[in-house]
């Protein structure tokens, strides 16, 4: 396997491997040199592992404005900046293991979503990844501007990575979040593609927090499990599919109440408010996301038109992420 620091222009050479076939997908990691970007890579590296992808570990550098003057006036410092940038992409390379294509590479753009959105159509990407926003907060995920923007513009996934990811375990077991509501044909289609793709372990979970139900809590929850098991009916018996309804006094209880496991990944949609094949974190998804301890992944909504490509399919060539998709509005 090779890897390309384009940031420099030097190949960095690591061991040929013929167990494993080339990459199928391409990953746009977001890279700022910090902490939190390491740690965005590590999940990167755990995802291209389980989903067979190859790596874009992307800086973006600020493009200057022209109309901001800049005073005292200072001379062209861009040089300095990519220096810099290459040493730090130098760094994150060195986080990803020889069985694992990925190359660096540095852009400049007027904002770091922007260079990121531009990045993935520029390598045809199927998934962006992300760390934590950076600072002193007590919660697993925070979501920085950069994120916040690519969460209600992005046409492909989006990978959040809690904070402390430390990416010593193999993704093995995917979480889909499955509401309430009939009419997620799509969404139980899409799954048993990621099944059949991956040999992953599923599990269809509905979020069930008791301040919200209007009745009978037993009967709320029996509903939810009969709903379940009738998704994982139409996945199919031969795939390794199981269903749960985490429950608890409120939406972080329900949360916690979960038996997470360390190499899982949560996947949900988009609200109802997003644009076809946009994404935008509705906010069950982000009141989630506050008290989720590992990975979530956040996936555009489908097209309109029921006829029209899946999650997997709207790159040409049909590059994706390989994961699973679920509407937001079915996360209750």
């Amino acid at each position: 396997m090779t890897r390309q620091d384009n940031s420099s222009g030097g190949t960095l050479p690591g061991p040929e491997t013929g167990d494993r076939t080339s990459p199928t997908f391409r990953y746009v990691v977001g890279y700022g040199g910090d902490k939190r970007s390491k740690e965005a890579v590590k999940l990167a590296v755990a995802m291209a592992r389980a989903f067979n992808a190859q790596l874009e570990i992307v800086c973006v550098l600020r493009a200057d404005d022209p109309y901001q003057q800049v005073y005292p006036p200072v001379g062209d410092i861009s040089p300095m900046l990519r220096q810099q940038a290459s040493g730090w992409l130098q760094e994150g390379l060195e986080l990803v293991p020889d069985d694992v294509a990925a190359c660096t590479h540095i852009r400049t753009s007027p904002s770091i979503a922007g260079g990121l959105l531009d990045a993935v159509t520029e390598f045809g990407a199927g998934l962006i990844v992300v760390g934590a926003a950076s600072g002193k907060y007590t919660a697993k995920f925070s979501v920085g501007p950069v994120a916040d923007t690519l969460l209600h513009r992005a046409s492909v996934p989006v990978a959040l990575t809690p904070r402390g990811f430390k990416g010593t375990e193999p993704i093995t077991r995917m979480y889909a979040g499955v509401g309430l509501r009939h009419g997620a044909q799509r969404v139980i289609a899409e799954t048993k593609r990621a099944v059949e793709r991956t040999g992953l372990e599923l599990v269809l979970v509905s979020f069930l927090p008791l301040d919200q139900v209007h009745g009978k809590p037993q009967q709320a929850v029996d509903a939810a499990r009969e709903k379940l098991r009738e998704d994982a009916a139409e996945i199919g018996a031969d795939h390794p599919v199981s269903v749960t309804v985490a429950q608890g006094k409120n939406l972080k209880r329900t949360v916690a109440s979960m038996d997470w496991h360390p190499g899982s990944v949560l996947f949900v949609g988009s609200s109802r408010l997003a644009g076809d094949r946009q994404i935008f974190l509705g906010s069950t998804a982000a009141r989630i996301l506050r008290h989720l301890p590992v990975p979530m992944i956040v996936l555009p909504r489908g097209a309109n038109n029921p006829s029209a490509p899946n999650v997997d399919d709207f790159h040409e060539g049909g590059r994706g992420m390989g994961g699973a998709g679920l509407d937001e509005e079915e996360v209750r």
